[in-house]
């Protein structure tokens, strides 16, 4: 049989408590109980009480308290007066038993918390799933993205940048640095890792360029998405030399804690980078496209500002533009400024410039006024005088940028049909919706030049 609740009772008192309770207590209750000559509780058992002889109960609840067994119920039994013991032990259980009510009562009510808890957190689970399917279920999605700002910071050999991030560590895979002079892995060791909130280091691996695209983008990837707790982190990079590293810096952050730090760093501006998050289990897949560009050319990248650049005219506007349309070099900005019509797209050229093998060109856009509308840009390239007054622009142009918006930052990309030894750079600007055409400040902050010549030996 086995019993609820045991009940020590002292040696001394065996003869005393001999059928005590069974002539006082109903057997319901007494069929709970199991009565032991023993001067403390079985281990392994509930013990109920401890009886001691009259005048035994305080040193004993001492002794108890200093074996462990603090708060035990000592009960001391009086020969005289049985019917005591039975009230007492009574009372012990009807304890019991509403502490078991109160107990199961608080289980049942957290039970139903968690089940609408559960019912709440399976709902916005669906809501997500409904949304990522609506996305065409990404399994890689862009977290992060701070555009070049056309300005750089060397980097020198054993040098360090720490860049902290404004977003959580989970589920990163892979971050995009702008290092617009590192064409070549050989020019410099570059080390990126994340380190989070508990000081680990996380390394991520420079992905090669296998497709030769030469934007300046350059991806490091872990092998799969991190894990765990959300927690904050920074970017840290490292260059192990030996030649300097030019790393591309993006817009200016009123936030001190999330600007670039580091001994050559301005203080005032992030790092350009993007972000991918990715599912667990993720990663971004590799591509295995041929070479955009021709791999038997020694590729250079290289930095154009527009102070040193020949100045811009406009060559193409709409015949129907009556309103204020321009194209400038701006010194105080360093930038070059289109300003489209509200009757179509404008363009402007910049005329001869030496390239020797131009084979890529980019250039840093901003849209520089606050109440700006929204902007379309592009860049074009083609050789010296390719293209006559009235020729076609539109041919030579790389894809458009749509839609920039005020103080808006982004990049065009424009690769020619072939190298190109001196070059006519076409910039054009229009607005993104037919809306007056005023503060439409379309700027041109920084180029930048891929060139290339033959390997002076072939394998």
């Amino acid at each position: 049989m086995t019993f609820a609740y045991s009940i020590a009772v002292d040696p001394t008192l065996a003869r005393v408590c001999d059928g005590l309770l069974e002539r006082h207590l109903p057997p319901t209750l007494l069929g709970m109980l199991d009565v032991a000559e023993t001067d403390g509780p079985v281990p392994g058992r509930t013990c109920l009480a401890q009886l001691m002889p009259l005048g035994a109960g305080a040193d004993e609840a001492k002794r108890l308290s200093e074996s462990g067994h603090h708060g035990l119920p000592v009960i001391e039994v009086d020969p005289d007066h049985p019917e005591l013991l039975a009230e007492r032990v009574t009372a012990l259980l009807v304890e019991r038993l509403q502490r078991s009510e109160t107990a199961a009562a608080a289980s049942r009510e957290a039970a139903a918390l968690l089940r609408r808890e559960n019912i709440s957190g399976a709902g916005r689970f669906r809501e997500i799933e409904s949304f990522l399917y609506a996305l065409g279920n990404p399994h890689v999605a862009q977290s992060l993205n701070w555009e070049p700002s056309g300005a750089v910071a060397e980097l020198p050999a054993d040098g360090s940048v720490v860049q902290h991030l404004p977003l959580n560590i989970v589920s990163i895979t892979a971050i995009d640095l702008w290092l617009p002079e590192r064409l070549h892995v050989r020019n410099c060791e570059i080390r990126v890792s994340l380190q989070d909130s508990s000081g680990d280091e996380h390394a991520l691996a420079e992905i090669p360029d296998e497709m030769r695209i030469g934007s300046g983008w350059v991806r490091f990837a872990l092998p799969m998405a991190l894990q765990g707790d959300a927690r904050n982190c920074s970017l840290i990079l490292r260059n192990a030399g030996p030649a300097r590293l030019m790393v591309g810096l993006g817009m200016r952050m009123p936030d001190a804690r999330f600007t670039a730090q580091g001994d050559t760093m301005p203080g005032d501006q992030v790092l350009a980078l993007r972000v991918w998050k990715a599912l667990a289990g993720a990663s971004i897949p590799e591509r295995r496209d041929a070479p955009m560009i021709d791999p038997r050319l020694e590729m250079t990248a290289s930095l154009l500002q527009p102070s040193a650049l020949p100045a811009p005219e406009i060559f193409g506007m709409p015949s129907s533009a009556t309103d204020y349309i321009t194209a400038d070099f701006w010194a105080a900005e360093d930038a070059i400024m289109v300003h489209p019509s509200r009757s179509g797209a404008v363009c402007a050229v910049i005329r001869d410039v030496p390239m020797r093998g131009l084979l890529q060109l980019s250039a840093v856009v901003n849209t520089g006024h606050a109440r700006s509308p929204n902007l379309n840009f592009a860049i074009g390239v083609t050789p010296h005088r390719a293209i006559g007054r009235d020729g076609i622009w539109e041919s030579c142009m790389g894809s458009w940028v749509h839609g920039l918006p005020a103080n808006g930052w982004g990049q065009v990309h424009c690769v020619p049909k072939g190298p190109i030894e001196r070059a006519d750079i076409y910039l054009a600007t229009s607005l993104a919706q037919d809306m007056p055409n005023e503060h439409s400040w379309g700027l041109f902050r920084s180029f930048r030049a891929v060139t290339g010549q033959r390997a002076t030996q072939e394998e």
